[in-house]
């Protein structure tokens, strides 16, 4: 009968861990690393880039309702100076109606600058914040495909295949900062 041999498993275990790490591929370690750093700044940049989409689109609706405004007033001043025009006849009777009629021309004339540049600078805050959107966005994109290549370099053992892991990811990260910067 067969006696039954002990080998002791954990110095095995040992060795192999110690003849990995000297093998040359402890850098696989920093392939997990790498792709965690960039999932965590991606999942912020993606929180990032649907906020301010969402402060755009706000600041679009608010700008198209200074417009409206805008609108509202420049007609209101037509149609009073059309009435303003249909009375001047010179008559004592119609001259203090012509007169609120007139104050009512400047009030509404007076208001139209203001509104104006109100709803432009919506326009250029909407913009703004869509052009940092974008940057998120694209952050977003290249830290995804620098996590992808990363698992790819793992996997293959490709040193070169994490490099531009990293080269995506370092471009994913500019992008994040210029999101913030703009």
């Amino acid at each position: 009968m067969p006696e039954n041999i002990d080998v002791d498993t954990d110095n095995l275990r040992e060795r192999i861990a110690e003849e990995h790490e000297h093998s040359g591929e402890g850098w696989i370690r920093f392939v997990g690393l790498s792709a965690a750093l960039f999932a965590v700044i991606a999942a912020i940049g993606a929180l990032r880039s649907g906020d301010l989409i969402n402060e755009a689109l706000i600041h679009q609706i608010q700008a198209s309702d200074t417009w409206n405004e805008y609108q509202a007033s420049r007609q209101k001043e037509h149609i009073y100076t059309v009435a303003a025009d249909g009375i001047a006849d010179g008559r004592s009777r119609n001259a203090a109606r012509l007169g609120s009629y007139r104050s009512e021309i400047a009030r509404e004339a007076a208001k139209e600058t203001p509104l104006a540049s109100k709803a432009r600078a919506l326009e250029e805050d909407s913009a703004g914040e869509v052009a940092r959107h974008h940057a998120f966005e694209y952050a977003v994109a290249l830290l995804q495909v620098g996590i992808a290549l990363g698992a790819v370099a793992a996997l293959a053992r490709s040193k070169p295949a994490w490099y531009i892991s990293l080269a995506a990811g370092a471009v994913g990260i500019f992008f994040f900062i210029r999101g913030f910067a703009l």
